[in-house]
């Protein structure tokens, strides 16, 4: 069994929030499951966390500070996402998080190793894939980090991506690829051909690290942007990719626009109000109002477009407990 296999093996175990019948059987859960996402994905945000453990805002900061002071994780302060901070283990964390994994975590505690360029895209995967899980879409990921230790942590080795997750249904292993970022969009080609070249060569391999690509962002434009450079290389008289491999690419890349509204409202809408209650009052007559003038544009225009925005937005109202 490698490394990759290992961390599917053991990921849900410990990350969903499990009702128990005393408090501190259930504070004992809820602080497994920070240090097991931790663990994971080696860094994370209070956003995340209470995304995935269903809790109040005020709960998620009682959690951290209780964890905080058994000296198992610590918390710095960053512009670079809507929390203002993120959150790292501790020397002491990451050992209770190898016992509660079960596998060695090739991972430290300083914070030099965090790439705040990045920290928005790596928390937008956690959202997904953690979201996934919730929902009960996979039985078992592995983090970019996880895969990076079986690829003896070559950074440039073309079989990396974001996660990878294993259907619940159908046991297929799928590559989540997170944009976040219009860069390797649009009016660049050869870049994205490359990209393209990568997945296939997983695809076509009998023993490749995934079958499917879901690609997600938290702009519907991206994704769309996306799919039709991939019509652009396509069509080209000089394309590289047999009709062969034209249709195994886009039968198994995936474009999930429906979670952009809810990646955008966690992880990039700086306006979200973090508080009190008054401020979630408000902040769901917002969405509302949102709501009901995306609806009356669906209705006039009857655009496929805004159909597929209108969904993700009312699946987001219903995550973030705005609709019922």
């Amino acid at each position: 069994m490698n490394y990759m296999e290992r961390a599917i093996e053991s990921s849900i175990r410990h990350i969903k929030s499990t009702a128990a019948s005393d408090p501190a059987t259930l504070g004992m859960l809820r602080e497994n499951a920070v240090l097991a996402i931790l663990g994971t994905f080696r860094v994370s945000s209070k956003s995340v966390i209470q995304q995935n453990l269903g809790l109040r805002r005020e709960a998620v900061n009682k959690l951290i500070n209780r964890i905080k002071k058994k000296q198992l994780i610590v918390v710095h302060p960053s512009f670079a996402n809507t929390d203002n901070g993120y959150i790292l283990l501790t020397s002491h964390g990451i050992r209770e998080a190898e016992f509660l994994l079960n596998r060695e975590l090739h991972m430290r505690s300083d914070a030099s190793r965090v790439n705040e360029r990045n920290l928005i895209h790596d928390l937008s995967v956690q959202l997904v894939v953690l979201n996934l899980a919730k929902h009960q879409k996979i039985s078992g990921f592995a983090s970019e980090a996880d895969l990076a230790v079986m690829l003896e942590h070559r950074a440039n080795d073309p079989r990396l991506v974001d996660a990878v997750v294993v259907d619940a249904v159908t046991g297929c292993k799928i590559a989540i690829e997170m944009e976040t970022s219009n860069a390797k969009n649009k009016s660049n080609a050869d870049l994205r051909k490359r990209i393209l070249q990568k997945y296939l060569q997983e695809l076509e391999s009998n023993d490749g690290l995934y079958e499917f690509v879901f690609m997600y962002s938290h702009r519907q434009r991206f994704l769309t942007q996306i799919e039709k450079a991939h019509s652009r290389i396509f069509a080209s008289n000089q394309s590289s990719f047999s009709e062969t491999q034209q249709r195994l690419l886009s039968t198994s890349i995936k474009f999930k626009a429906t979670e952009c509204d809810l990646i955008y409202e966690l992880m990039f809408n700086s306006k979200r109000q973090l508080g009190d209650d008054k401020s979630e009052v408000i902040q769901k007559d917002e969405f509302l109002k949102q709501l009901a003038e995306l609806e009356k544009l669906a209705t006039n225009t009857q655009d496929r477009v805004v159909e597929i925005r209108l969904d993700g937005f009312r699946e987001a109202g219903k995550v973030l407990g705005l609709l019922n």
